[in-house]
């Protein structure tokens, strides 16, 4: 008991260590990168806001060039034409509450503007140097500094965007006055409580807004001035200044900028349930521990004994050593798996038992049913009658094909159940030439195989008795009796590289109901000596090829027949 005490405090201690030294640095970098995506955001609102500015001047300019009020005006600037375009201009205001107002220069006429909410902070921005020189500068574009200024009671802060366009075969100048202040609400609530405290800047460089306390506003302007970073790229940077962490994103479309700080101590408040709720895991899994390895130790030992000396004696080849279990823990379940295996190894050895004997019969059964008694009485009768007509050259036709094929049958031994597709094909030939004898009519035979594929071996007697079946299933006339109908013999290998045998004709093929009731016809040993048909076929590759989805049958009525043999590794 003081040893399992003892392990498990030093596994604990351990743990505490290893899982502080992993999860910790992984926490801290989430919740630092959860800032760092948080600033990043909050410069893709401004981007967001500039550029819808942006393309709605390009509305505003296309409305500009084709509305006749401010046309008018740009051509003849007198007072009364300057109201009507000025309301025109007003129309334009108030896109999602950002503009606030807007102002047109002529080429050769004064500025005018949308006259509400348009105050002297506003119009004092056109006479600034930086308007002045954008104005100069043929498709020039440029931002003014964020300023704040009031209208009525309402305080807005505002940026001036203004654009030069050539309208009507005539300079102008547009500014649009950005109302941000629906952006700064936004931004505020993406900050929410990542950031202890940030700041916004405009494109020349001034701050125009500030988010939390002086304190750490004023330890983010030093962090960024110890490391120079004014000059680097707009890529989004990590400052450490005495354990806190600052941020500095700056947009490369519109050149505002976002500076962001986090505190180490808000970055261990965040953290902290964290590292509680790990410890706390821990602690609890060692208690959980200590109280199952009290209880089961001896529980766990002895039953594992009792299943290895069961094991040992089933290595020696006692299958008689089945595990009396009554348990439902994991032992249990090794108790019934070690249990269902003895089941298993025996009913293999069983079924291996009855596999070997059948394949013998299977053996016996190519040796003794290789050509049907019926086939040679009637051939036997053939050459009786065509020697009572004297025709001589015909007996020895069809005697040396009957020849040929009982001497190819002889061939066989215990072992030798293949053929080369050459020799069937051989023997094939003289089948057919006996069955033309016997049986008159238009019979065509073709074979389809590759040169390269005629010494590969396959089952013996394989083929023959599928041209029997396509002879006598579907080609005969049953009135006539004679033969009417082309058969088409191929081998080819597949995907799998392995070899098909198909045999194809073109006579009455059959219905789906007797396709299903040739397809689930099964081998029986019993018919050994009676026929060789599809179900002794099946049988015979099942047992040389352990599958019995290897031959399919194709039939339609009306359209013939085909079945094919797949040969895998024997």
């Amino acid at each position: 008991m003081v040893s399992i005490l003892t392990g498990g405090l030093i596994s604990f201690i351990i743990a505490i260590g290893i899982s502080f030294g992993f999860f910790f640095p992984v926490f801290k970098e989430n919740e630092v990168q959860i800032s760092e995506n948080t600033t990043a955001s909050l410069l893709q609102h401004v981007e967001n806001t500039l550029s819808l500015v942006e393309n709605y001047m390009e509305n505003v300019a296309a409305t500009v060039e084709q509305n006749n009020d401010i046309q008018t005006y740009l051509r003849n600037p007198d007072t009364k034409n300057k109201t009507r375009a000025s309301v025109r201009l007003n129309n334009l205001t108030s896109y999602m509450g950002m503009i606030r107002g807007i102002a047109i220069i002529g080429q050769n006429a004064p500025a005018i503007d949308s006259m509400t909410n348009i105050v002297q902070e506003d119009l004092n921005v056109l006479d600034s140097e930086n308007f002045s020189n954008m104005m100069s500068t043929g498709f020039g574009r440029s931002y003014s500094p964020v300023y704040q200024v009031t209208v009525g009671s309402n305080s807005y802060c505002t940026v001036a965007y203004a654009r030069n366009y050539y309208l009507n075969n005539q300079w102008c100048t547009i500014i649009m006055f950005v109302n941000l202040n629906n952006t700064l609400k936004d931004i505020r609530g993406l900050a929410g409580s990542s950031l202890d405290a940030w700041y916004l800047v405009d494109s020349t460089g001034n701050t125009f807004y500030e988010y939390g306390s002086e304190e750490d506003i004023v330890d983010a302007r030093e962090a960024l001035v110890q490391n120079d970073d004014k000059k680097n790229d707009s890529k989004n940077k990590r400052k450490a200044l005495t354990g806190d962490i600052v941020f500095h994103d700056k947009s490369a479309t519109c050149g505002y900028e976002v500076v962001s700080i986090v505190n180490k101590e808000s970055i261990w408040m965040v953290l902290f349930p964290y590292i509680a709720g790990l410890f706390g895991t821990l602690a609890i899994f060692l208690l959980l521990v200590l109280f199952m390895n009290y209880r089961n130790v001896n529980t766990l030992i002895n039953p594992v004994l009792v299943l290895s000396q069961h094991m040992l004696m089933a290595a020696k080849g006692n299958l008689d050593c089945k595990v009396e279990s009554d348990r439902e823990d994991e032992i249990g379940q090794l108790e019934s798996s070690f249990n269902k295996m003895i089941d298993d190894l025996k009913h293999s050895i069983e079924v291996i038992g009855e596999k070997e004997a059948k394949e013998q019969q299977i053996r016996f059964s190519l040796l003794v049913s290789q050509i049907d008694p019926h086939f040679i009485y009637n051939t036997i009768n053939s050459i009786n009658y065509l020697a009572r007509k004297k025709r001589c050259e015909d007996i020895v036709k069809v005697n040396s094909a009957l020849i040929a094929i009982l001497k190819d049958r002889l061939r066989v031994n215990d072992i030798q159940i293949t053929d080369s597709v050459a020799n069937e094909m051989k023997i094939v030939n003289q089948y057919i030439v006996i069955e033309k004898f016997m049986y008159d009519g238009n019979l065509e035979v073709e074979w389809d195989i590759a040169p390269e594929l005629m010494e590969e071996q396959i089952p013996k007697n394989m083929i023959q008795p599928l041209v029997e079946n396509s002879l006598f299933h579907g080609l005969i006339d049953e009135e006539s009796g004679e033969f009417c109908g082309k058969i088409i013999i191929t081998v080819f290998r597949n995907e799998e590289k392995n070899l098909v045998l198909s045999v194809e004709d073109n006579g009455g093929g059959m219905d789906a109901e007797k396709l299903v009731e040739i397809n689930s016809m099964k081998f029986n040993p019993e018919d050994r000596g009676k026929k060789i048909g599809l179900s002794n076929i099946r049988g015979r590759l099942y047992y040389l090829y352990g599958n019995t989805n290897c031959m399919k049958i194709e039939s339609e009525m009306g359209k013939g027949t085909k079945i094919l043999i797949e040969f895998g590794e024997n």
